[in-house]
């Protein structure tokens, strides 16, 4: 299969590296034309719980370099939607498929705006990865990254995405429901990744306080709420303690929200704190706990320069 990865962040270079150590033609694409050539020149290392290795990846900053390609994984963080969609435009050949594992709601139907509804899936990792610098990836924890049709339906294209996956070593699964994995995966978001953000911890930090442990359950709740009055029904009753389970579980990652913060980057808050706080007004829902979550991280990156030193 020839793939291209949109996104060269840690997500990207993890799958992007992985897939290319198969039978697969791998594309990475970047949109800085300097670390392109970096990463075409010395590949993607990977090292962490599945060991350790480098990969020659075709990297470029000019996507029609990687025209024609079967499979499109878009991986840039969610404010850069449009313009991966736009990107991708120069990629896909006849009957191409462009699939979405960004965090955060409205992805999907961004891409479908841009490249038409047949051609975007949709899908959620619970991989977690680091960049430590351009092209070089810790891999901290083996997740399960799921894949979806927007209609529910199982289709051929999605089984052999699951294989080319699984067949690299990352674990996937096919959804019938979507919009359930997504929302899963958004309500446990609201709450972990602004509250470790802010307070500047790795997941596991989170339990060491009460004060953080009751932040999260309320954002948790929050968004669990706004879930319940769209007819979503979670996997959990109680998904503030399952968000407690997946904090101890990861209790070593920084996650990516709190990576954008040490970096001075902009985050992808709005398209998670942010988009529960929209969906529950749409819904009625009051979402104080996520609204000013959002609002604080948003602060913070309006204030980088502001930093105090210490």
């Amino acid at each position: 299969m020839k793939i291209a990865v949109v996104g060269p962040g840690a997500i990207g270079c993890l799958f992007a590296g992985a897939l290319s150590r198969g039978e697969h033609e791998v594309w990475l694409v970047d949109r800085q034309h300097e670390r392109a050539r970096l990463l075409a020149r010395r590949g993607i290392w990977v090292s962490g719980v599945t060991g350790e290795f480098n990969a020659r990846v075709r990297t470029t900053a000019s996507p029609q370099d990687a025209s024609d390609v079967e499979l499109v994984l878009i991986a840039v963080k969610s404010y850069d939607t449009r313009g991966a969609g736009e990107t991708a435009q120069h990629l896909v050949g006849d009957g191409a498929t462009v699939l979405t594992i960004q965090n955060g709601l409205g992805n999907v139907e961004v891409l479908q705006e841009i490249l038409g509804e047949d051609r975007v899936v949709g899908g959620v990792t619970s991989q977690a990865a680091t960049l430590i610098a351009p092209g070089q990836v810790h891999h901290a924890a083996q997740g399960i990254t799921t894949i979806g049709e927007p209609t529910g339906e199982v289709t051929e294209r999605l089984m052999e995405m699951v294989e080319a996956f699984s067949s690299a070593g990352l674990r996937a699964e096919l959804t019938t429901n979507l919009t359930w994995d997504l929302w899963s995966k958004l309500v446990v978001n609201a709450g972990i990744n602004a509250v470790a953000a802010l307070a500047q911890v790795r997941n596991g930090g989170i339990l060491e306080s009460q004060h953080l442990r009751a932040l999260l359950s309320e954002a948790v709740a929050e968004a669990s709420a706004v879930a319940k009055a769209k007819g979503i029904k979670l996997p959990r009753d109680d998904m503030g303690a399952y968000a407690q389970e997946l904090c101890q579980r990861t209790a070593n990652n920084v996650n990516s929200m709190l990576q954008d913060i040490h970096r001075r980057r902009q985050t992808e808050v709005d398209a998670i704190n942010g988009a529960v706080a929209r969906e529950g007004e749409a819904a009625g829902v009051p979402t104080p706990t996520n609204r000013a979550l959002a609002a604080l991280v948003q602060g913070l990156e309006d204030t980088y320069a502001a930093r105090v030193a210490r």
